[in-house]
């Protein structure tokens, strides 16, 4: 049986041409602040494994519509909070242990290519109705997702 997830952000996830020039300290907040808005958006939601492989679809619903490469870029944050954190390998003795996806949630395994199946799409709407809506469908065997 096929599991699907889905939520909504309260507001549509930040692009690119916004966020880009601001401090390291600043960045790492704004990604804090993703990862926080996705979990409490997930809350009680999260599957107690990872999806392996998954059907990602990412739907920004703005009063604007943003160009293509602009959309799919500024994807990558709501993306890096549904991946797994995996610890890196220490290459020097000593060294500290660094993270992969440290800010992950575990909804699916990684953002690879053979683990997922991205979908980003802009909704023009009105002010009022501004969101994000994340839906995530797993993918058993060799389903093919459209």
């Amino acid at each position: 049986m096929t599991r699907k997830i889905s939520f909504t952000l309260p507001a549509p996830f930040p692009l690119v041409n916004r966020i880009t020039g601001y401090s390291h300290f600043t960045a790492a907040r704004q990604k804090n602040d993703m990862q926080r808005q996705v979990a409490a958006a997930a809350y009680n939601m999260r599957p107690s494994v990872p999806f392996e492989r998954a059907h990602v679809l990412i739907e920004r619903h703005s009063a604007g519509t943003p160009d293509t490469d602009n959309l799919w870029g500024s994807a990558k944050r709501v993306l890096d909070c549904l991946t797994t954190p995996m610890p890196l390998k220490v290459r020097t003795p000593g060294a500290r242990q660094r993270t992969k996806n440290k800010r992950g949630l575990s909804f699916i395994v990684d953002d690879a290519p053979k683990h997922l199946v991205l979908d980003v799409k802009a909704v023009k709407c009105r002010l009022c109705e501004q969101k994000t809506v994340v839906t995530i469908t797993e993918i058993v065997g060799a389903e093919v997702v459209a």
